[in-house]
């Protein structure tokens, strides 16, 4: 997907958006960058006294973090790997005000190139810190930099008792996301500290409360971070201020104790920052106690989950296992939570809406009717679907729940709902010939003649049915044929 940089200029400074999203408002960025660097960087110089000192920055290609690391005179070598020379022009420009020109100082090497790729190459045991200042993953794919294969790596390319900082998302609006985080670096073999920062132009902009994560191969300890010189003229961190960011609410740290990792063969991070599922703000009477994370010492419990969540084939069997867990599950369950969202513009509550309107046209529908014309077009369809469409048939008129139904046929009926249902969320148009305005008068659809809606119906109906006979071979390949 093509990158879009925009840059706001105002009277007392700009801010940065990359895809719509904000990547710092010179106002506070200074909070930002110096939790991010300065904690890891000062504990390095202390483990490594009288040392020349590597960091290596993963992104960052902004300037900002790569000039708070330069405060350190103890740091000697600098490389920054970021794939957008889009955005080392900018920082060598447009930035520089605000850098001062970091990325031209003979400390520092600039990479353009993506980071897995960068890192994967370097030899063990080359960097005294690492700092991730990723941006905020748009997709599933972008969340390879935040997996335990990528932690691993970093944990490989530290010196023994390096130091990680890493960017996080938002503990306040994304708690699961970010204890997924958490438990990811435990998994990866690095202690991890998670800390909480008040970033202003975050919170105007709705991203709560902001979250970051310092580790280490070795225990990160508090006495240890007690003795750590932080560097002269910082504008917003204190050591006050630092040791208050290792605190956390309960009720938000508890969640880190139900969270499976983030591997590149079973992701799951992206699910959690689309699907957050808890209240984003809890009132402050539920608070409850406050967990400081220096005086805990845990070992990693996050579990490695059986599949991508936003995957169809987990979805029918979330789906499946719900109903036969229970023989009223129809009844009882809330199934908006079996839909997760897909996309970043989407929204739980779109899904909640959808599933409403989704009830009310299943109200209307004709079940006798729509069955005989299933069953007298059932010779174009294979063998197993036309049995389990005769089987549905029988058993509708029974009244039975759907739990009570033979098991290929409620996996058939299943299963066939999930393909629609998220058929219609990511192509709606195509699925269902749902016409559509395009904004010209004319459309490349409409080239052949007619409105178009032969054509997109049928490529909707072929598309869904090879995708159910895909997923009906996938999760019942082992079942007897009928």
């Amino acid at each position: 997907m093509p990158t879009s940089l925009f840059i706001e200029h105002r009277t007392n400074g700009l801010a940065f958006y990359i895809n719509g999203d904000l990547q710092f408002d010179t106002g506070d960025e200074a909070v930002y960058h110096e939790y991010l660097v300065v904690p890891a960087v000062a504990l390095a110089v202390q483990r490594f006294p009288q040392t020349n000192l590597r960091v290596l920055i993963c992104g960052g290609g902004d300037g900002l973090a790569a000039r708070d690391v330069l405060r350190f005179a103890e740091v000697c070598a600098i490389d920054l790997v970021d794939f957008s020379s889009e955005v080392i022009e900018i920082a060598n420009t447009v930035f520089l005000p605000y850098n001062g020109g970091s990325l031209q100082s003979d400390r520092v090497t600039v990479r353009i190139q993506e980071a897995f790729e960068f890192v994967a190459a370097v030899p063990d045991n080359s960097y005294h810190a690492v700092i991730c200042d990723f941006t905020y993953p748009n997709t599933a794919e972008e969340t390879a930099i935040y997996s335990r294969e990528w932690f691993q790596e970093i944990n490989r390319i530290l010196i023994p008792d390096g130091i990680v900082s890493t960017n996080g998302v938002s503990p306040q609006k994304r708690a699961l996301g970010f204890w997924c985080l958490y438990q990811t670096l435990l998994s990866a073999g690095l202690t991890a500290k998670p800390l909480a920062v008040k970033i202003p132009s975050f919170e105007e902009c709705g991203l709560g409360i902001w979250g970051f994560l310092l580790g280490s191969p070795t225990a990160i300890k508090r006495d240890e971070l007690k003795s750590i010189a932080l560097t002269d003229s910082l504008q917003f961190l204190t050591r006050e201020q630092l040791f208050n960011s290792f605190n956390f609410p309960e009720n938000i740290a508890k969640y880190r104790r139900e969270i499976a990792i983030h591997t590149l063969s079973c992701p799951q991070l992206f699910y959690y920052l689309l699907n957050p599922e808890i209240p984003s703000t809890p009132a402050a009477e539920n608070i409850g106690e406050i967990v400081d994370f220096l005086d805990i010492e845990e070992l990693g419990i996050g579990k490695l989950a059986q599949g991508d969540r936003l995957q169809l084939e987990s979805i029918v069997k979330a789906w499946l296992e719900q109903i036969y867990e229970s023989p009223n599950a129809a009844n009882h369950q809330d199934f908006s939570k079996f839909l997760p969202v897909q996309h970043r513009y989407h929204s739980p509550q779109m899904v909640e809406e959808w599933l409403i309107y989704l009830k009310q046209a299943l109200a209307e529908v004709d079940i006798s009717r729509l069955l005989k014309e299933l069953l007298d077009r059932s010779a174009e369809l294979p063998p197993k679907f036309a049995n389990n469409f005769k089987q549905l048939a029988t058993q509708i008129k029974t009244g039975q729940p759907l739990s009570k139904l033979p098991p290929q046929t409620a996996q058939f009926i299943i299963t066939l709902s999930v393909v629609l249902l998220m058929a219609n969320f990511l192509t709606p148009d195509a699925v269902f010939a749902k016409g559509f305005y395009s904004g010209s008068s004319s459309s490349s659809s409409n080239s052949s003649g007619g409105d178009g809606l032969g054509f997109t119906k049928t490529v909707g109906l072929i598309t869904s049915i090879g995708a159910l006979h895909w997923l009906w071979n996938i999760l019942f390949k082992n079942s007897d044929d009928e």
